[in-house]
């Protein structure tokens, strides 16, 4: 967890402890109870602690060093409460010649604790030399009312914050993708960098009125991202477009182990269900020609039919095939001001902005450089303050990270990441269990936050209403992307940008001590420490099964 939650929930878990198990805890429960005060006065620095990481990394390396305390004090406190249940199921007999045991347990954790207290003391004199305050509660820059209030917005409900694709999408539409003059299979290839919206303005095509009313007879959208596997794609896409099969490709991936046999196969399955219809399926995230290439031959080519492939990519694709290239542009200074706007008032019809903000507005997006994800990313972050000092604090944040990180979007992702409050951090970081590129279904996510115990029901607010509140601020903040909405316009499915997913990484392998498994053996070779978590997906275990998601599904070990 990040160093705000581990601490919270470790002082729970004392809480708990003192609440619960006082009769096992005779000779030590002093120094539980003085421990837990330490650590929640502990709590009060941490927001000052946040703020001045940014420029200084042994502020940065104390925040560490509270989160590895609390970490390993919750390790030890579990250890122990592990010890006291076994205890609970011994018999009378058992329990009185026990004693001695019980009494080694209790000593045992009586030092530890008074070791966790000497670091606890060793970090806070370190504290006093780093300038860290107690900022309390007036340091929160939103009311627990405007912080509750978005969560129940729903961004879904309004307008999509979409600008400067309605050119586009008609430029597409018209040259390409409903041209009547193009017969057989025409490539359409939207190219730009990472963040510039090549998904979104694919969104908006596919969703199109003309192209869902049009003369296509399938719709499917697969992403193929940079972890490409020919036959997961080739798979997901008939799972998408022909369900009656999905039972034929069951069997025949039971029946045979060599990839190459199931790929074709696969791309047979396909052609033939294809065959004499036209179709616009979109591939979404193509890193190399290869990948494409390794694709097209399972389409059919009819030139009596007009059939389309759209095409997202970060490179430039060149193929045998009728292709259309659009090049993607950075948002121009009065869409990108649109943009931020839109971002920063949410749930504001007016959609203006004080005019004693814009010059800092400005200032904020020269480092957006036009890129629609990194204006919707740091319009979440103004959307957190409504004066025009809190616009500068966050101008301010932007250039002493900008010195730390590549380029101007990751700095941005960094810094909406460190203004999540804890909880969020730690909802957030739990994204890094699932895979590049996979539709992450609500529910799942919502039981992993759960097991995790970061979901608490607060007066008639139930667990679920405040897990898909958690989850509509990420959205908010655009840490998070809609995927799919149920019949109630609730939010069923969702994804990660792939550059979102990079800092999601980042900070789950520092601050919950995140290793995703890789290989046929099940071995990391990243990995040079002992993780906290471990994530091994269903494929490198030996007795997975052949669900359809299941190399999208994380099984997740804790330590």
């Amino acid at each position: 967890m990040a160093a705000e939650a581990a601490i919270s929930s470790l002082v729970e878990l004392l809480g708990n402890l003192l609440i619960q198990k006082v009769k096992f805890l005779r000779g030590v429960e002093g120094k539980v109870e003085l421990l837990r005060e330490e650590l929640k006065m502990m709590q009060s620095f941490l927001k000052d602690a946040n703020k001045k990481q940014f420029e200084e990394e042994r502020v940065r390396n104390w925040i560490s060093s509270i989160r590895e305390l609390a970490q390993d004090a919750e390790d030890t406190i579990e250890i122990f409460l592990l010890n006291i249940e076994s205890a609970k199921n011994w018999g009378l007999l058992k329990r009185c010649t026990s004693s001695p045991k019980r009494m080694y347990h209790l000593d045992k954790i009586g030092d530890e604790i008074e070791s966790i207290r000497d670091r606890l003391d060793a970090i806070d004199k370190s504290r006093e030399r780093y300038g860290i305050k107690d900022l309390g509660e007036a340091a929160e820059s939103a009311s627990r009312w405007e912080v509750e209030s978005r969560r129940r917005l729903c961004p879904w409900q309004k307008d999509e914050h979409l600008v400067g694709v309605k050119d586009d999408v008609e430029k597409l539409l018209h040259e390409s993708i409903l041209c009547e003059e193009k017969k057989g299979l025409c490539i359409a290839v939207l190219e730009g960098m990472g963040g510039i919206g090549k998904s979104t303005l694919a969104r908006e095509i596919y969703n199109h009125p003309d192209v869902v009313a049009g003369p296509f007879d399938r719709r499917g959208w697969v992403v193929v991202s940079s972890e490409f596997t020919p036959q997961e794609t080739i798979k997901q896409l008939i799972f998408e477009l022909l369900g009656s099969d999905k039972q034929k490709v069951r069997e025949l991936e039971e029946s045979t182990k060599d990839k190459q046999y199931l790929l074709q196969k696969l791309k047979e399955m396909l052609h033939k269900q294809l065959e004499g219809k036209s179709y616009f399926i979109v591939l979404d995230d193509v890193w190399e020609k290869e990948h494409l290439e390794s694709l097209i031959t399972a389409f059919p080519n009819r030139q009596d039919k007009s059939s389309r492939l759209l095409v997202t990519t970060r490179n430039k694709i060149i193929t045998k095939y009728d292709q259309y290239v659009h090049k993607m542009s950075p948002l121009d200074s009065e869409k990108s001001w649109e943009l931020l706007l839109k971002k920063a008032f949410i749930g504001n019809t007016i959609g203006k902005c004080p005019e004693e903000f814009e010059s800092v507005g400005n200032q904020i997006l020269e480092k957006c450089h036009g890129l629609p994800l990194a204006i919707s990313v740091v319009g979440g972050l103004l959307m957190e303050t409504k004066t025009k000092s809190g616009w500068e604090q966050v101008l301010h944040q932007i250039n002493s990270y900008l010195g730390r990180t590549e380029s101007g979007v990751s700095t941005i992702l960094e810094l909406s990441y460190q203004n999540l409050s804890p909880q969020l951090k730690s909802c957030f970081l739990c994204l890094a269990f699932f895979k590049e590129d996979v539709t992450i279904p609500t529910k799942r996510l919502v039981n992993i936050w759960d097991a995790q115990g970061l979901i608490h029901q607060e007066g008639s607010t139930t667990p679920d209403e405040k897990a898909r509140g958690y989850l509509n601020e990420l959205i908010n903040r655009s840490m998070v992307q809609i995927q799919d909405l149920n019949i109630y316009d609730q939010v069923k499915s969702c994804r990660l940008h792939d550059l979102v997913r990079e800092v999601c990484l980042r900070k789950a392998k520092e601050e919950i001590g995140l290793e995703i498994v890789k290989g046929e053996k099940g071995i990391s070779s990243e990995s040079s420490y002992k993780p906290r978590h471990r994530v091994v997906y269903e494929e490198n275990l030996e007795t997975s099964s052949s669900n359809q998601n299941k190399h999208d599904c994380p099984t997740l070990f804790g330590y």
